[in-house]
């Protein structure tokens, strides 16, 4: 992995062919980065949805219509026309940690017939996280026909064919540092020197403790668990950082990769990161592993009679992880 670092976007550089937007976006973090002055917490996403709509007027795309939404235990789908849907982290259910949910359905049914920019548009403005995760859910809605091997490759990027994500890319040495702990925490123990998890729950919500006859603890020892409070000074000594897509949703993205000071490699993964990665890569990110959707009609079934979104996810999306082409 010593040569993705010099492949992307650092000091003002970019080393892959750049759209119009994407020139644009260099100019804007052009000497420093982003979460050093925050104007617009929301920053990236909201570039994001620009490079979308430029993306769609290039290659003359047509942005599929709003036709359902289901709100799902931890989740919020979207279901739109020409089988553009997506998915995003909904941060329901726990009132406590998350605060109340907050969503008008009556609000989000009157965008029914409406094009999915006019979704993202209005709800990604949003102070509620709940209202921000269609909004989100949206955007990945719309870069479906953006995120193919074809479509990637055209735009300088590489889909790796072979299972290359962030445990894959770990090293020995490496202080690893994950924002959101998920099942995927467990592929990257005894795969780097010192292994870290921040989150926003109370550690029990995810963590097993152990009673035995050595004692009571949370296992397994060998993960260092932070609370958010903590995030700067853990992602600032991480030589490999992956940030989870959730924090797209909850207004946090920005604020989490201005921290990273030393990493070597810094990734972007989960449900929620399924958009197109071309202001990602402008912004310091070397690479997102996410997933596109493979069958839309069924991903729409199991949205409605699977109880959780895993299963519907597992049969109904590719994995895939995407990054900038080497020159």
């Amino acid at each position: 992995m010593t040569r993705i670092a010099s492949l992307y976007y650092f000091g003002g550089t970019i080393v892959y062919d750049l759209t119009q937007q994407a020139k644009l976006v260099e100019q804007a973090y052009m000497g420093k980065r982003p979460g050093k002055i925050m104007v617009d917490k929301n920053r990236i996403l909201n570039k994001t949805l620009q490079q979308l709509q430029l993306l769609y007027k290039k290659y003359s795309l047509e942005p599929g219509f709003f036709a359902k939404a289901g709100l799902k235990q931890g989740w919020n789908v979207v279901i739109g026309t020409r089988g553009q849907c997506g998915m995003a982290m909904s941060f329901a259910g726990r009132e406590d940690v998350f605060g109340k949910q907050q969503l008008d359905l009556k609000r989000l049914q009157a965008f029914v017939g409406k094009d999915l920019f006019s979704v993202a548009e209005s709800y990604l403005e949003s102070e509620s996280w709940h209202e921000r995760s269609i909004g989100v859910a949206a955007m990945v809605a719309l870069s479906q026909p953006l995120i193919t091997p074809e479509s990637a490759f055209e735009r300088g990027f590489e889909i790796s064919a072979t299972d290359t994500d962030f445990a894959g890319c770990l090293r020995s040495d490496d202080i690893a540092a994950a924002v959101g702990f998920g099942g995927g925490i467990k592929r990257l123990l005894g795969k780097c020197r010192e292994l870290h998890v921040t989150d926003m729950r109370p550690r029990e919500d995810f963590q097993t403790v152990l009673v035995s006859d050595s004692g009571i603890g949370f296992v397994p020892t060998e993960l260092i668990v932070h609370p958010k409070t903590e995030n700067r000074d853990v992602l600032g000594r991480a030589t490999a950082v992956a940030i989870t897509g959730s924090a797209l949703v909850n207004g946090t993205f920005d604020e989490l990769l201005g921290y990273v000071k030393n990493a070597r490699l810094v990734t972007v993964y989960g449900g929620s990161a399924g958009m197109i990665p071309d202001v990602f890569f402008a912004s310091g990110v070397h690479m997102v592993h996410s997933s596109r959707i493979s069958d839309p009609e069924a991903f729409e079934r199991g949205m409605i009679y699977d109880m959780n979104m895993e299963a519907v996810m597992q049969a109904t999306q590719k994995q895939q992880t995407i990054r900038p082409r080497p020159q």
